[in-house]
């Protein structure tokens, strides 16, 4: 990531942050695969003090994460490191992914995504919208398993340990919220 901290702002300035009160996060996205004709999309993401990212990894799309200000402790597979201003993670795809604000400041960093991926770019304001309404448990996840299922498939987002092991679950479920409409009843409610 090439980017000065004043095209990242400029980049910014008119686009819609959404605000997870759970995560404690809001995202921005500065460029999407529309923008790149499906080369990357990039996300702002400004995190408050003890905000986190629960365990997760993605199976089609690798990641780049510069931080901008404050503190981020980063998880990629088993390796754990604190990164302040200018420290940076690369996350290949099907490693493990986590983040949390370590600091007493908010943090805010930039993430690259390699290729774009639609469904992860509409997934995450829909995820943030849910947790805004009061739908998210206290891990950010959709309280309706069937929103979970359908986020998890279409965002690329997998988790870890013995929640591998519900794959097929989740398909079903996410094939089941696909025929009942709820993809496009989320996208509506919540994507601009």
């Amino acid at each position: 990531m090439e980017w000065t901290t004043d095209q990242i702002e400029t980049m910014r300035a008119g686009r819609r942050g959404h605000h997870n009160p759970v995560h404690r996060d809001t995202v921005t996205w500065l460029r999407t695969g529309a923008e790149t004709d499906g080369r990357y999309g990039l996300l702002h993401v400004e995190v408050e003090p003890g905000g986190e990212v629960l365990a997760h990894y993605h199976y089609r799309l690798a990641m780049h994460l510069r931080v901008l200000e404050g503190t981020l402790r980063v998880q990629v597979g088993h390796l754990v490191r604190d990164l302040g201003p200018g420290g940076e993670a690369e996350i290949p795809e099907e490693h493990l992914l986590r983040w949390r604000n370590s600091g007493e400041s908010p943090a805010r960093f930039v993430v690259e995504v390699r290729p774009a991926h639609e469904g992860l770019e509409k997934g995450l304001v829909v995820l943030q919208g849910l947790a805004r309404d009061g739908r998210t448990r206290k891990n950010g996840m959709p309280r309706n398993p069937l929103r979970t299922a359908l986020l998890m498939e279409t965002a690329d987002i997998h988790l870890p340990g013995a929640y591998r092991w519900f794959g097929p679950l989740i398909r079903g479920l996410a094939a089941l919220a696909h025929r009942r409409g709820t993809g496009r009843e989320l996208e509506d409610r919540y994507c601009p």
